[in-house]
């Protein structure tokens, strides 16, 4: 006979991560869902990734307002999102760590579905359903990964018509909404700051976690809108250059010579073919560049991922997850 007290299992904390760079068109509505968030033990913790506008100020404003307790740290200038991510994980205390963009708003049951999620305890990852500002086309809900680095979404622009509500695996899930369990993220190495200043890292850490031999999962009732690109401005010369450049040193430091000369190159020539060179031709051969010079930097990266997981590559394509 079970006793009548005392049976039920702590839930786990979980520290919620938002960085903040010139967001003050987005943080109220963001900080406003966290206010609204149903889940009772969430810790929130800001970051300000040296901003020039009112982001910090705004965002303790609507905290009080909300009742919201939260931690903000200001750095001096801006870290990238890595590194500032990193640096909100040194003051957390939960076992589950949120990322969270800034200009994405949580709906209030998001944080109980994720932690659901974790009960599994083959799961490392957890990622949101992403809906467009419309609250009714999908942006995310998972993603998978081709064979030259480009990432894809499943479900992006389509009418959310029920079609996604399985949680299952998948190759990564977007940072706009990530959780992740907190020993992996230590186990990892946390966020490569030289993802700089964003787009990639969080599709390494999936990686990683896989290697390792945890799950990464989409979880259909974790919902979030996300705006999207807000800062690097999507499709602009300037998101092409960061997404190729970024991308480039995904693959180059993540993925086996052999597969990167028998797959990556030839599948980046056929994409080379099929896009619009006038609006990509210069954001790319700058990428390819600047990959170029920094390839002895990439390199030793690549060598100390490989020390510190000592776990067999991940060589893996879309047929794997559909």
């Amino acid at each position: 006979m079970e006793p009548e007290t005392g049976t039920a299992r702590a839930r786990p904390r979980v520290s919620t991560i938002v960085v903040l760079f010139n967001s003050a068109e987005y943080v109220e509505a963001c900080v406003r869902a966290l206010g609204a968030v149903t889940y009772p033990d969430l810790e929130v913790i800001l970051v300000d990734n040296g901003s020039d506008d009112s982001s910090a100020e705004l965002a303790r404003e609507v905290a009080d307002r909300e009742g919201l307790t939260c931690s903000i740290s200001v750095l001096a200038e801006n870290s990238g999102f890595a590194r500032a991510n990193n640096h909100g994980y040194e003051l957390v205390s939960g076992e589950i760590i949120l990322l969270v963009n800034p200009d994405a708003e949580l709906y209030p049951d998001a944080v109980e579905a994720l932690v659901d999620a974790f009960e599994d305890p083959t799961v490392g990852v957890c990622g949101c359903k992403l809906y467009y500002p419309d609250r009714k086309t999908l942006q995310h809900t998972g993603g998978y990964i081709r064979d030259n680095g480009l990432s894809m979404h499943y479900g992006v622009d389509e009418p959310d018509e029920g079609q996604y509500e399985e949680m299952r695996d998948v190759a990564y899930v977007t940072g706009a909404a990530l959780a992740v369990r907190r020993e992996l993220f230590e186990r990892v190495g946390m966020l490569d700051p030289g993802y700089y200043p964003a787009y990639f890292e969080e599709t390494e850490l999936c990686l990683s976690a896989r290697r390792l031999g945890h799950r990464v999962v989409y979880v259909p009732g974790a919902r979030v809108v996300h705006h999207e690109a807000t800062t690097t401005g999507k499709f602009s010369e300037r998101y092409y250059y960061l997404y190729h450049k970024n991308r480039i040193r995904f693959l180059l430091k993540n993925f086996s010579w052999s597969f990167l000369l028998n797959r990556s190159l030839p599948m980046e020539e056929r994409w080379l073919g099929m896009i619009e060179a006038w609006e990509q031709a210069v954001p790319l051969n700058k990428a390819y560049l600047v990959n170029l010079l920094n390839l002895p930097k990439i390199l030793l990266a690549r060598r100390r991922l490989e020390r510190s997981l000592r776990a067999p590559r991940l060589e893996d394509t879309v047929s794997h997850f559909e």
